[in-house]
C-alpha cells in the first residue's frame, strides 16, 4: 500500500489477506455495473486516473474471471449506488459508479477518502477559491485568516 502522505489512494499490488473480501466484493461491483468487458474498461481508466498500479489491475482482473454469469450481469447504470460519507453527492450520477469504485479503492488502500477530501476543501478555501455550492451555484470566496 501508498504510504500516507500520498494525496489520494493509490492501490499497488498485492492487497493484504485481510481485505481479500473487500477485493472480491469489488470485482463483484464492478461485474455487475459494468458488465465484464465494462469492467475491464473502467479498470484500465482507473489505471490512467492513477488510481491502481498495473500489478494491482490484474490482480482484479484475476477476481473478475472466477465470478459466475450472475455476477458479471451489466445493469448499465439502471440502478444506480447510493453513496453515503463524502461522495455522496455523486449518487445517481454518471459519476456515481466511478465514486463507488473510489470507495473501494481507498477502503483497499486503507486511505482516508473523506480526510483527503477535507484537506482539498480547505486548502481552497484557504487559497480563495471559489467552491460550488449544493444547488449548483458559486459560493463566495472564503477570506484567508492569515
Amino acid at each position: 500500500m501508498e504510504d500516507a502522505d500520498h494525496a489520494r489512494p493509490y492501490l499497488d499490488s498485492p492487497v493484504d489477506t485481510d481485505r481479500a473480501e473487500t477485493l472480491i466484493r469489488w470485482a463483484r461491483y464492478l461485474g455487475t455495473t459494468f458488465g465484464t468487458s465494462g469492467a475491464l474498461c473502467a479498470l484500465r481508466y482507473y489505471e490512467r486516473l492513477g488510481w491502481l498500479t498495473p500489478a494491482a489491475r490484474a490482480e482484479v482482473e484475476q477476481q473478475l474471471q472466477g465470478l459466475s454469469l450472475e455476477e458479471i450481469h451489466s445493469k448499465k447504470y439502471d440502478e444506480p449506488g447510493h453513496l453515503t460519507g463524502p461522495l455522496a453527492s455523486l449518487s445517481g450520477t454518471p459519476f456515481g459508479a466511478h465514486a463507488k469504485s473510489l470507495e473501494f479503492v481507498a477502503d483497499l488502500a486503507d486511505a482516508d477518502l473523506e480526510g483527503d477530501l477535507l484537506r482539498t476543501e480547505l486548502a481552497k478555501n484557504r487559497a480563495g477559491v471559489d467552491l460550488p455550492d449544493h444547488t449548483g451555484g458559486r459560493a463566495a470566496p472564503v477570506p484567508s485568516e492569515e
